[in-house]
């Protein structure tokens, strides 16, 4: 009987260790991190990796298939240089399809220039007409420009022309009028016209030309560039620190911002010709376009003048720095300085799911991939919505995971331990049964 009662003892203290140790298994918290990121609000901001620092709201007048953005400061301040970092996300925090348009590469130039012929030259007065008839690059193919370049006599001289447009050579329209000349080296051989025209006859009024000078040859140009590039262009005065050092005017133009400059405009007075470079921040000297020569002439009833800097390509560069080289004149009294610069396009799949945020700033985005990109021919002859940018907002940093709670027991090892001390004990308790049974 006394060995019965020691058995059942063991066999009830087994059970209860074993219950024990169940409960303590079972009662372990169990963590699913996929899951509850999954349900949070920033889940989309955090994918991919690295924490995304600023979000804008974006303001749209309407529904509409697709939309259209243009960046500004604050996001080539504070996104990834190559903009790889940029998501569109709607108000469940999903990302939004988009792709981007780069300005400096929507506005390469491809021009399509006709030639002409003289047809007909007369006096009026001191004034000369000459009338010239564009050549069509192919037959049943409409003639369209918006550039005219002329031939210039060999002398040197100073000319304001009228330029008038016609369709048969016998009716005439005014559309522009501009200086010729060349002197002291400089030249001046074309004349811009507000837009492009489909005129089949050009005349240029040469005013007060008593000398008679001719100008033989006259081309049209169809230039992409002009109104190609309007949406993209954008102005502004940056911070510029002007120096002289020994005989050359040194202008530092801070770029912080890593604006995509194009063009940089000096404002100026008095008379001068002046040779200059223009450096990036490395010390590396930018193509520019032209002669390399700033000038401003004053002549008694007009100014001729080129005091623009034209960049062959758009510089990010983190400051651009002008020399202008004096030789032993006095410095350039420079009044004031703009830079023209190129911002990027966004366009991106609409729908019912505003408001829409733009974010950025993050240094461990890849750039996004979307099929979007396939339809973008398409989609450019569709009536695009314009979404402006609103202010710029810091996101909040997302908590950090959780880490699971609990004992050593509720890892892979710790179990494993459990089921080999809890079958020792099994095994230790029924040999020692059976022992004392026989």
């Amino acid at each position: 009987m006394r060995r019965k009662r020691k058995t059942g003892q063991r066999t009830r203290a087994a059970a209860v260790l074993l219950a024990v140790l169940g409960g303590l298994l079972l009662s372990a918290p169990v963590v699913h991190p996929a899951q509850s990121a999954a349900a949070s609000p920033e889940a989309a901001v955090k994918a991919g990796g690295g924490q995304w620092k600023f979000s804008r709201e974006l303001s749209i007048p309407e529904t509409a298939p697709y939309y259209e953005l243009y960046l500004d400061e604050a996001v080539y301040r504070s996104a990834a240089e190559d903009l790889r970092d940029l998501r569109i996300t709607d108000r469940t925090g999903a990302p939004v399809p988009y792709y981007l348009e780069n300005g400096a590469r929507t506005v390469e130039e491809h021009d399509a220039v006709y030639s002409s012929a003289l047809i007909h030259r007369a006096v009026k007065g001191t004034d000369t007409l000459l009338d010239y008839q564009i050549k069509p690059l192919a037959e049943h193919v409409d003639i369209q420009g918006n550039k005219l370049v002329i031939e210039l006599p060999a002398e040197s001289f100073l000319k304001h022309v009228e330029v008038w447009g016609g369709y048969d050579g016998l009716a005439w329209e005014q559309v522009a009028t501009g200086d010729l000349y060349a002197t002291n080296g400089l030249s001046a051989d074309s004349i811009t016209l507000e837009r492009g025209y489909k005129f089949s006859y050009y005349r240029l009024v040469v005013k007060n030309n008593p000398e008679g000078l001719e100008f033989p040859g006259l081309k049209l140009v169809d230039s992409s560039r002009e109104w190609r590039t309007a949406a993209f262009l954008r102005q502004k005065t940056p911070q510029t620190e002007i120096t002289q050092v020994e005989n050359r005017t040194e202008i530092l133009i801070s770029n912080m911002n890593r604006l995509k400059i194009g063009r940089v405009k000096l404002g100026s007075t008095g008379n001068f010709l002046r040779r200059y470079e223009l450096y990036d921040s490395n010390g590396v000297r930018i193509p520019v376009a032209g002669s390399g020569e700033l000038y401003r002439l004053d002549f008694k009833d007009t100014r001729i003048s080129q005091t623009e800097i034209q960049l062959l390509a758009p510089s990010s560069s983190g400051s651009l720095r002008v020399v202008i080289h004096n030789l032993d004149d006095a410095p350039i009294i420079i009044k004031d300085l703009q830079i023209e610069y190129l911002v990027d396009r966004l366009v991106f799949a609409g729908g019912e799911k505003a408001p829409y945020s733009l974010i950025y700033g993050n240094t461990l985005a890849t750039a996004p991939q979307y099929d979007i990109i396939n339809f973008k021919d398409r989609i450019d002859g569709e009536k695009l919505v314009q979404a402006a940018l609103g202010a710029e907002t810091s996101v909040p940093e997302a908590a950090e995971e959780p880490q699971e709670q609990g004992g050593w027991f509720q890892g892979q090892w710790g179990f494993n331990a459990i089921i080999i001390a809890v079958s020792l004990l099994l095994i230790l308790i029924v040999a020692r049964k059976l022992g004392r049974t026989k």
